[in-house]
């Protein structure tokens, strides 16, 4: 089809700005649980962080708190042995008690020296434990303010968009069948922009407003004939020159 002969043009222009502002809604309130998705993944994400910065903090305390068991031992051990040396009569045997009580309190110095060093992890992993408790308690608050704001927006935008569904059905009742079915099915093949203005380059190139395809000089003239809905040939938008809602 070329063209047709209404006086409705204005009126789809209007009707396409109606349905544009529609789809806005609908794509925001589409979006928002995507976006609650996401700030609760982060959140996760976080608080894996922090579950782990714990664990490591349990886990050197554990490992702290088996070597002060070590050393326990050990002292028990250098004791049993110190207490042997009184009943031991033969020299070599003296010198090997001797020996294992030096040995004993070499491992003893190991162990705290172990000790001192898991002492020093333990203060940074409960130093950084206590950060990511923050970090995730902050977290936690803006997340939860953010997903309540985006729930009320979401029930905002829900309730205007049936508000403007109720107002676009009364507005479109009013043009014609045949007008508003070809609309309808070029604004679902191209994606929401059925009816274009047609532009001007600076060389007085004159095209569609939707594919920038240069128009023919009868489609020029077609467009410029009173009362006419002109369809581009390569797009098949309707195309429109300085026309202004009627």
């Amino acid at each position: 089809m070329k063209l047709m002969h209404t006086t409705e043009t204005g009126a789809l222009i209007t009707l396409q700005t109606k349905d544009t502002a529609m789809d806005d809604l609908v794509r925001k309130i589409a979006a928002i649980p995507a976006e609650i998705r996401a700030l609760e993944g982060a959140f996760g994400e976080k608080k894996n962080s922090m579950t782990a910065a714990r664990d490591t903090l349990v886990k050197l305390q554990v490992e702290k708190k088996s070597r002060e068991l070590s050393i326990a031992e050990k002292e028990e051990e250098i004791r049993k042995h110190q207490r042997d040396l009184n009943m031991i009569k033969d020299n070599d045997a003296f010198k090997a008690l001797l020996s294992e009580i030096a040995g004993a309190k070499k491992q003893q110095d190991d162990i705290e020296t172990e000790i001192l060093e898991f002492l020093e992890a333990i203060d940074k992993a409960a130093a950084e434990d206590k950060r990511l408790q923050q970090e995730v308690k902050k977290i936690e608050e803006e997340k939860n303010l953010r997903i309540k704001d985006l729930e009320a927006a979401k029930k905002d935008c829900e309730a205007a968009l049936e508000a403007a569904k109720t107002e676009r059905a009364g507005f479109a009742a009013k043009i014609s069948g045949e007008i508003l079915e070809k609309y309808e099915f070029i604004r679902v093949q191209r994606k929401g922009l059925a009816i274009v203005r047609v532009k001007e380059d600076k060389t007085g190139k004159i095209s569609c407003g939707g594919c920038n395809m240069g128009l023919t000089a009868q489609k020029i003239v077609d467009i410029k004939t009173p009362d006419a809905l002109v369809f581009c040939d390569n797009c098949q938008r309707m195309i429109y020159l300085n026309q202004a809602p009627g």
